[in-house]
C-alpha cells in the first residue's frame, strides 16, 4: 500500500489561533509591578531592622525609616516612567510571539487600559509630594539624625507616666524595635504633660514603681516618683537616652 504524504495536509490546516488578550493587560501587570516595588520600599524599615546587627537605638531606627521612606519616595516619583517602561516591556515580550500582522493590528492594545490605571500612579506621587508625605517625612528624619549625630538633642528633667500606647507613626517593627508613646511632666513646662516616643530598648531603664499616676492631684506628694534626665529629638520627639536621677 503506497504511503500517503502528510505534508500537504498539514499545510492545508488552518493556523492555530493566537491569544491576543495579554496584549491588552500589559498595563495592568505593569501597575502591579510598580505597586509591588512601592510596597517593598514601604516595608523596608522593618526588613532592615530585622537584620540589624547592632544594638537597638533611636539612631538605627531613624536611619532604617529614612532609607525605607526615601526608597518609597523615589519609586513614587519615578512611577510614571516605571509604569510606561514595564508596560512596553510586557507588551513586547507578549507580542513577539505573535504573527507580524496580528502585532500590527494590536499595536495600540496596551494604551486602552492605561487611562483607567493612571490614577493609581497619581496616588503614589501624591503620597510622596503632599505636605506631610514621605518626602517631608524624610526631611524631618534627616534633621533628627543629624541632631543625634551632632549631640544636639534636647534635654529635660521629667517624671514619666505609667500609661503607654503603641505609636501610630513607627509601626510594624520586629521584636525589640517597638515604639510606645508616654506622657512626661516637667517643671519647665508648668507641669503640663507632653508626649514623647520611647523605643522599646529604653523601656528597661524605667522603674515601674516610679511612674506618675495620671489624674493625680498636683498638690499631693511626689516623693515616690522617679525623676529622669531624658534626651529626645526635636521633630519626632523620639527619646535617645534616659538616665534616672535623684532629687
Amino acid at each position: 500500500m503506497p504511503a500517503v504524504p502528510v505534508t500537504s495536509g498539514l499545510r492545508d490546516m488552518p493556523p492555530v489561533p493566537q491569544d491576543q488578550l495579554p496584549l491588552f493587560f500589559a498595563p495592568f501587570f505593569a501597575l502591579l509591578g510598580v505597586l509591588g516595588l512601592a510596597l517593598v520600599g514601604w516595608e523596608l524599615p522593618a526588613i532592615l531592622l530585622l537584620f540589624s546587627a547592632g544594638e537597638p537605638s533611636a539612631l538605627v531606627l531613624l536611619r532604617a525609616y529614612w532609607t525605607g521612606r526615601m526608597t518609597f519616595s523615589v519609586l513614587a516619583l519615578l512611577s510614571p516612567l516605571l509604569f510606561l517602561g514595564l508596560t512596553l516591556l510586557l507588551y513586547w515580550l507578549t507580542a513577539r510571539r505573535l504573527d507580524p500582522e496580528i502585532r500590527k493590528q494590536n499595536r495600540l492594545a496596551p494604551f486602552i487600559l492605561m487611562p483607567f490605571l493612571l490614577p493609581f500612579i497619581g496616588i503614589l506621587m501624591w503620597a510622596a509630594l503632599v505636605p506631610g508625605g514621605t518626602c517631608a517625612f524624610c526631611d524631618e528624619i534627616a534633621a533628627d539624625i543629624q541632631q543625634i549625630e551632632a549631640g544636639e538633642t534636647q534635654w529635660m528633667t521629667v517624671f514619666i507616666s505609667g500609661q503607654s500606647h503603641p505609636d501610630p507613626l513607627f509601626t510594624d517593627q520586629p521584636e525589640g524595635w517597638q515604639v510606645t508613646r508616654r506622657t512626661i511632666f516637667s517643671p519647665g513646662d508648668g507641669w503640663g504633660g507632653i508626649t514623647l516616643r520611647f523605643p522599646e530598648a529604653l523601656e528597661s531603664t524605667l522603674d515601674p514603681e516610679g511612674f506618675v499616676v495620671i489624674g493625680r492631684a498636683y498638690d499631693q506628694s511626689w516623693d515616690g516618683v522617679q525623676w529622669y534626665e531624658v534626651s529626645y529629638t526635636s521633630n519626632f520627639q523620639l527619646v535617645v537616652e534616659i538616665t534616672p536621677v535623684e532629687r
